[in-house]
């Protein structure tokens, strides 16, 4: 091919493109006319389908599906068909895959989700088709994967402000299907498990508005059974704290239809999650203090709830963690670790601080702390945390 004819074909191909940019749609089929004769004259079959791809996307825009699709099949055909060396079979793969990724992108700017989706659909086939190529080929599920997360990504962002109940249903089942596809073929991806535990939790919350909670049940235990997952792939405490999360819900769930014992099952086995936090060196103490006051309050709306024995635990694992804290320990934390911290600590503390806000929120912690141990009939333990409160209110006087 000389310089000059391929220099012809990058402007003809520059020019059809930013006409398809304007939509001026006529225009650029005459400049792809032209480019696909000159592809087809110097035999360049990369170029080929990449105008046809374009030509494609141009018959979309104009209302034309079918002729569309029947375009992206005909440059599919020619890599499927295709009896290329190694080196021109990848040069087109990566044509064919990354011409549909832009047209996708393109069609996600003009807000029309339809032909994105068609576009990245059909670059999933040319992943597909190369497995038929090459069943050993080990990228081409990881790029099918990531296709269908830019799937899904597109729904999420596309979700319409107001949808009537059928149609949000309809709508977040189509997003989990999605997702449900990316984290087949991956399903130790960190990624793709928090996509699918995200779409999941959609349908969850839909069907608690409605107050259908065995339905609710259904989908969290399947975000539950999603985030164990991620057991061999714990990264951060946070990781933790999202899988305690999902129990937690669950619990609340099995609580709201009655199933007390459930319920405390699936309360325990979040607070499981807190433990491991707290016993793991590796995760600061600024963390720990945040994550013990979080439990703490849990711990004051289980009691709210008269879940006694959730409530109590809840506190016990805050207060074993906070009790086995030193002081040095403290000192040397952020400001504003020490100062969630000291709202929760207790003994030692109410003694130095003059600050009547801390004292007054914690004589109050200690006081809700003796109810829950006195409805669990472990009365001398309740009454030595109602003497706190009392010594501190008496401070406070």
């Amino acid at each position: 091919m000389s310089r000059q004819a391929e220099d012809l074909m990058v402007r003809t191909l520059s020019d059809a493109s930013s006409l398809f940019g304007k939509e001026r749609y006529k225009k650029a089929l005459e400049k792809l006319d032209k480019a696909e004769k000159l592809a087809e004259k110097t035999k360049r079959t990369d170029i080929l389908c990449r105008v046809l791809l374009q030509k494609g996307a141009v018959m979309n825009s104009m209302g034309k599906p079918d002729e569309g699709q029947d375009l992206y099949d005909k440059a599919l055909d020619i890599y499927r068909t295709s009896n290329l060396n190694e080196q021109e079979s990848s040069v087109l793969k990566h044509t064919l895959s990354n011409t549909f990724s832009e047209l996708a992108k393109h069609f996600k700017m003009v807000d029309s989700i339809e032909n994105a989706e068609k576009c990245y659909l059909n670059e999933i086939k040319v992943y597909e088709i190369l497995l038929e190529k090459d069943p050993e080929d080990e990228d081409s599920n990881l790029e099918i994967a990531r296709v269908f997360k830019a799937i899904g990504d597109l729904y999420e962002y596309f979700k319409p402000e107001k949808m009537d109940p059928e149609t949000e249903r309809q709508y977040y089942e189509k997003i989990l299907d999605i997702r449900e596809k990316a984290f087949e073929l991956l399903p130790d991806s960190e990624t793709y498990i928090y996509d699918l535990a995200h779409a999941l939790g959609k349908l969850v919350d839909y069907y608690i508005i409605r107050q259908d909670y065995k339905s609710a049940i259904q989908f969290q235990e399947r975000v539950v059974e999603v985030m164990e997952e991620l057991i061999d792939l714990l990264a951060n405490w946070k990781d933790l704290k999202a899988k305690s999360n999902a129990y937690d819900k669950l619990g609340s769930l099995y609580a709201e239809i009655g199933e007390e014992e459930l319920a405390q099952e699936q309360y325990s086995k979040a607070l499981e999650y807190y433990g491991m936090i707290f016993d793991d060196e590796l995760w600061p103490f600024s963390v720990k203090a945040t994550l013990a006051s979080e439990l703490m309050e849990r711990g004051k709306t289980l009691l709210l709830l008269k879940k006694y024995e959730s409530a109590k635990e809840s506190m016990d694992v805050a207060l074993d963690f906070l009790e086995g804290v030193d002081k040095e320990e403290m000192e040397d934390s952020t400001e504003e670790s020490l100062d969630l911290a000291s709202v929760i600590l207790g003994e030692g503390y109410e003694e130095e601080s003059e600050d009547s806000g801390y004292l007054a929120e914690l004589a109050g912690i200690f006081r809700e702390y003796a109810k829950t141990l006195s409805d669990l009939n472990r009365n001398e333990e309740a009454e030595e945390f109602t003497a706190k409160s009392e010594k501190i209110l008496r401070k406070l006087a």
